[in-house]
């Protein structure tokens, strides 16, 4: 009997993709919201620094176009909080979930917020000297940038004990998960062991 007919191999597989599952909608909301945080210190940053004896407007701009970005993100975590309790059995039902392209490990989150760091401080440092409080706006959004590898990376780290805790507390959602069979866990599996 292969691998792919083997209920409880079955059985780990799917709880690897709902944990992932579960793990990406938490880290979407909270980078939604980084993000949003972020564009909107760079935008008001940028207008305030426009403001003085003389507006510039390129930086007036600039500063419009970064608020407008974070309000659209701030609108992204919104979504995302709607979606952050959609049951996850009926989500996964139809297609298997793409696996996420983010970092996984804590080694691999703090390499993110150290590059992320380093930028901030490299672009404050050069615009200091004309623009400082563009300068410290800037800073403080790439060290609120910076929190985005940790956060995916702890969120998909801890997948598999969420789900662990989800399954014990919800009686209804574990006796389904016992029986639940997406139409496409067979050839995923066999796909993904052949890929290995």
């Amino acid at each position: 009997m292969s691998q792919a007919d083997d209920p409880a191999a079955q059985r780990a597989f799917l709880a690897r993709v709902i944990a992932e599952l579960i793990a990406v909608r938490r880290a979407r909301l909270l980078s939604m919201l980084v993000l949003a945080l972020a564009m909107l210190v760079a935008g008001l940053g940028a207008a305030v620094q426009a403001q003085g004896d003389h507006v510039d407007a390129v930086l007036l701009f600039s500063a419009f176009s970064l608020i407008m970005i974070g309000i659209v993100c701030a609108l992204g975590a919104i979504i995302a909080w709607t979606r952050i309790n959609r049951d996850v059995l009926d989500s996964i039902a139809a297609t298997r979930p793409a696996r996420a392209k983010a970092p996984r490990t804590r080694n691999a989150g703090l390499a993110v917020a150290v590059g992320f760091a380093i930028v901030g401080i490299l672009f404050g440092t050069l615009l200091w000297g004309q623009t400082p409080i563009l300068a410290g706006a800037i800073v403080i959004a790439c060290l609120l940038l910076a929190c985005l590898g940790p956060i995916w990376a702890n969120e998909l780290a801890n997948a598999d004990d969420r789900l662990a805790v989800i399954l014990d507390s919800d009686d209804e959602l574990s006796a389904r998960f016992a029986t639940f069979t997406p139409i496409w866990l067979h050839e995923a599996m066999e796909s993904d062991a052949a890929a290995e």
